[in-house]
């Protein structure tokens, strides 16, 4: 499986990913010193693949690194924090349900 590479695009508030010529990202916005995770997508082409829980690994990941609170909007990482507990700890303690 190839490596993805996660850039972090602030102009565009995103994290993206190139894979051929398709773009997947994962929407944010800032809110109080929290990052609000938005909406995750994957190319209809790609679904199925495993890329948007790679992609939100490396989100966390860098998240986790720059020491920001997250506070989540997407289903779909609210079911991979459900099943990933070792980034629960991300959660702003104030907006986690």
């Amino acid at each position: 499986m190839e490596e993805l590479k996660l850039i972090d695009n602030p102009a565009k508030h995103r994290f993206e990913t190139h894979i051929g010529d398709d773009l997947a990202y994962i929407e944010y916005a800032h809110f109080k010193g929290d990052i609000v995770l938005m909406h995750t997508f994957v190319p209809e082409a790609l679904r199925g693949q495993g890329i948007a829980g790679r992609m939100i690994r490396l989100a966390l990941e860098f998240i986790k690194a720059e020491r920001i609170s997250i506070i989540v909007y997407c289903p779909v990482i609210t079911k991979f924090i459900e099943t990933h507990q070792e980034y629960k700890n991300l959660l702003d303690e104030k907006y986690a349900g």
